[in-house]
C-alpha cells in the first residue's frame, strides 16, 4: 500500500470538511488547488482521475487527492454515492513509500534543553485503501458538529479531532497493512531498546520474541541493513553521542549507561561507528555549540 510522508511539526491544518450523497449521473470536476482532499466513500463508487491515474473509490474506501496535482471525475457516479471530504493545507509530501518500507521503530532524535527548534518528525497517511475495520465515522461526524458551529471555543477540539482520523489511520497502517516481517522486525528493534544494558543474548532475544533467532535476523536485516548485535551496537552509540552532548558524565560512566563496562572496549566500538573517540565528540560538539 502506498502512504504519503508528512513532515511534522506543524500538524496538518484543517480547512473544511463536508458530507453529501451525489445521485446517479454526478462527476466530479476539473480541479487543481494548493490543499490536500481526502475523500471517504460510505457507499456507492466515485470515479477520480489524478494526473492520469484513475481510481474507483468503492464503498469503505478513502482515496487522499494531493496539492497543486489536477483530479477529475472520469466517470459519473451509477448510483446514489455518500461521500465525506475534507480539505487540509500542509506542504507537500516528503515522498510517497511503500508501508512495509515505513521505519516505525527507528528512533527519532529527542529534544534537549538545548535545542531551539523542533526536530523533524514525519507522519504517515494511506493514499488509497479500505476503511471498513477502521472506526473513523465518529470523528467525521464530530468533525461536521464543530465545523457547522466553528467559533474560538471550538477551533481547537476541530483541529484535534483531525489530528486522531490521522492518527487512526496510520494506526491501521502499523498494525493491519504491515507485512509480518515488518512487525517482527520492530518487536526486534523494541526487544533491544528494552535490553540495551544488558548482554547481547540471541538465546533470550529468541524466546522472548517466540520466533528462531535467525528468522528474527532476517527479519531485522531486511527491513534495517543490520544484524541484532549491529543494531543494538548502534542504538548503544547513539545513546553514548546524546549523553556526551549533553551531561558531564565521564567516558567509562557513559560507557557503562549503555551497557558496556569495559572502557577501553566502548572507546574502540565509538571511534568504529564515528572516526572520533568519546572525548574527541565531546570536544568537537561543545566547539560547535
Amino acid at each position: 500500500m502506498r502512504c504519503l510522508e508528512l513532515t511534522i511539526p506543524p500538524l496538518p491544518q484543517l480547512l473544511t470538511i463536508g458530507h453529501s450523497f451525489w445521485p446517479p449521473g454526478q462527476q466530479h470536476f476539473v480541479r487543481s488547488f494548493n490543499v490536500y482532499d481526502m475523500l471517504f466513500v460510505m457507499q456507492g463508487t466515485l470515479y477520480i482521475t489524478e494526473d492520469d491515474v484513475q481510481y474507483e473509490i468503492k464503498e469503505g474506501s478513502i482515496l487522499v487527492l494531493e496539492p497543486n496535482l489536477t483530479h477529475v471525475g472520469h466517470r459519473p457516479c451509477e448510483e446514489t454515492t455518500e461521500i465525506y471530504w475534507i480539505h487540509f493545507v500542509h506542504p507537500a509530501p516528503v515522498r510517497n513509500i511503500d508501508n512495509g518500507q515505513i521505519p516505525w521503530s527507528v528512533p527519532s532524535a529527542k529534544g534537549t534543553d538545548h535545542d531551539v527548534a523542533p526536530h523533524r518528525q514525519v507522519m504517515y497517511i494511506p493514499k488509497f485503501t479500505s476503511v471498513h475495520n477502521l472506526d473513523v465515522v465518529p470523528f467525521l461526524q464530530r468533525m461536521l458538529e464543530l465545523h457547522h458551529s466553528l467559533s474560538p471555543k471550538s477551533s481547537l477540539p476541530l483541529q484535534t479531532q483531525l489530528a486522531g482520523l490521522f492518527v487512526e489511520l496510520q494506526t491501521a497502517l502499523r498494525t493491519q497493512y504491515v507485512p509480518r516481517s515488518r512487525l517482527l522486525c520492530d518487536q526486534a528493534i523494541a526487544y533491544l531498546q528494552q535490553h540495551l544494558t544488558s548482554p547481547f543474548d540471541a538465546k533470550h532475544m529468541e524466546q522472548s520474541l517466540h520466533f528462531h533467532f535467525d528468522y528474527i535476523a532476517r527479519c531485522l536485516k531486511k527491513h534495517t541493513g543490520m544484524s541484532p548485535l549491529q543494531y543494538m551496537h548502534d542504538l548503544q552509540i547513539r545513546t553514548a553521542k546524546a549523553l556526551l552532548e549533553n551531561t558531564d558524565l565521564s567516558v567509562s560512566e557513559i560507557g557503562l549507561r549503555v551497557g558496556i563496562e569495559n572502557a577501553n572496549y566502548f572507546i574502540r566500538l565509538f571511534r568504529k561507528h564515528t572516526g572520533k573517540t568519546p572525548g574527541q565528540y565531546r570536544s568537537a560538539r561543545i566547539g560547535m555549540a
